[in-house]
């Protein structure tokens, strides 16, 4: 009975995968051309001799575009719908690249490249909510996992598409938009009915940093060292001049750092506390940085720093989940990662400006420089603040994603109880049962329940 039982489920769990194959084909190809573009853009900028500095603004303005879409495409999907939403972006997406390729001009990149930033934001806001509304809670955790897998394979491949036409020209512009346009496919012609959405609430950025300083800037300094890296990577690899094979493979070690890196840390994460793991991360990421400001570029070292980088992401959000309460989960899992975007904006536009000053390995020194303060700040919140113990587990987000992924991730349970040393010391803690002292981010539904819990 109980091998039929295993098979059953087997058999539901292919069942729902395969009902959502076109979702996930289109994810696939969004990000594939989403790593295609961002390696070319940075390549073709400085093989028609763009300003480095401008070429930081260009890659900027993207992560900008992001921001403003986290904002401005829900209400359209409201309004508008699902469907009529997403082939509207992925057209947009797919004409600014063609602009790219026709219109070879710096001043012309940087707006186009904010609709680019502000239409792939949105395409991906769009798939996962339809996603989340598919997936049922006892699959939820098999459908993060696939969504997860093929973002991270489809970022990894775009870094090696580079090398299928000449860099000049227009043929790889061309087949970027080709692969949106495939993307739009399968998910318009999908008879899933559209999901209802339902936009979180968000917390003002001021507050939950004077609340919540460890994982608030942990996510920012995961946005600004990923951007930077990500934006002007393949821009350092050319100055340094590197072939476009040789860019790919590192590039495509940073993606695949990002990848599994996180994996093994995160286990460590839920065993121990997730501020030593931080610190950790922050000492490797300082080694990794230092040695590349010094020595100059090696896989190993892109391998490594992705994967601190993207590792620091993910446990900084797992560290404020375990000090809200799960109702508050999703919107300030939707704060940070919106911080995490002003972090990505910021990093290219300040890596821009070295590189053009003090040349090709000051981005790497930037980065350096950025994971000291993030871990003299994890040090001083370790001595003056209280222990945090786990409350749930370790949950891998990728750094390309929109705010509404968290809804997709599976149903939060807590690890077993372990006990806590005594002399660890942590963020502070709100307690959910404290009744003296509500924590401000308690959403409308919790915040009903308290009224009237409060009445005679």
């Amino acid at each position: 009975m109980s091998t039929q039982k295993k098979i059953k489920k087997e058999k539901s769990v292919n069942e729902i995968l395969f009902s959502i194959w076109p979702l996930l084909f289109g994810i696939a190809c969004l990000t594939t051309s989403n790593g295609l573009q961002g390696t070319l853009l940075g390549l073709r900028a400085e093989y028609e001799g763009f300003p480095v500095s401008i070429i930081g603004i260009i890659m900027a303005t993207y992560y900008a575009g992001y921001l403003a879409a986290c904002r401005i495409v829900p209400n359209l999907m409201i309004s508008v719908g699902h469907i009529r939403v997403f082939a509207a972006l992925a057209s947009m997406a797919s004409t600014t690249v063609l602009l790219h390729g026709l219109f070879v001009n710096p001043f012309l990149w940087i707006p186009i490249r904010l609709i680019s930033g502000f239409c792939f934001c949105g395409l991906f806001i769009i798939t996962e909510s339809w996603l989340n509304q598919t997936a049922k809670k006892k699959q939820r955790g098999t459908i993060f996992s696939a969504y997860i897998a093929i973002v991270n394979i489809g970022l990894f491949a775009g870094q090696f598409m580079i090398n299928l036409a000449p860099l000049e020209g227009t043929s790889l512009f061309i087949l970027v938009s080709v692969l949106i346009s495939i993307a739009l496919a399968p998910i318009t012609l999908t008879n899933k009915p559209a999901p209802k959405y339902r936009k979180p609430a968000s917390f003002d950025f001021k507050s939950m940093l004077k609340k919540y300083p460890v994982p608030m800037v942990g996510v920012f300094v995961s946005g600004f060292c990923s951007s930077t890296i990500l934006s002007l990577g393949p821009v350092y690899a050319s100055l340094v001049q590197l072939s476009k094979s040789d860019v790919s493979f590192l590039m495509g070690a940073f993606v695949l750092g990002t990848a599994l890196i996180p994996l093994m840390l995160g286990i460590l994460s839920d065993k121990m506390d997730r501020r030593i793991i931080i610190e950790a991360a922050c000492v490797v990421g300082i080694a990794c940085a230092t040695a590349m400001w010094f020595y100059g570029h090696h896989f190993a070292l892109f391998f490594v720093f992705g994967g601190i980088v993207a590792s620091l992401y993910s446990v900084s959000i797992t560290f404020l989940n375990d000090q809200i309460k799960k109702s508050q989960v999703v919107s300030a899992s939707r704060t940070l990662i919106l911080f995490n975007a002003v972090g990505a904006t910021l990093g290219p536009l300040i890596g821009g400006i070295l590189l053009s000053y003090l040349g090709p390995k000051s981005i790497f020194a930037l980065c350096m420089v950025i994971m000291v303060a993030m871990f003299c700040l994890a040090v001083y919140r370790n001595i003056v603040g209280k222990h945090v113990k786990p409350k749930h587990d370790f949950v891998q987000v990728p750094t390309m994603a929109a705010p509404s992924v968290m809804r997709l991730q599976p149903e939060i349970t807590p690890p077993p109880p372990t006990e806590a040393p005594p002399s660890a010391v942590g963020s502070l803690v709100i307690e959910d049962t404290d009744t003296k002292n509500p924590p401000h981010l308690d959403d409308a539904t919790s915040e009903t329940k308290n009224k009237e819990d409060k009445k005679p």
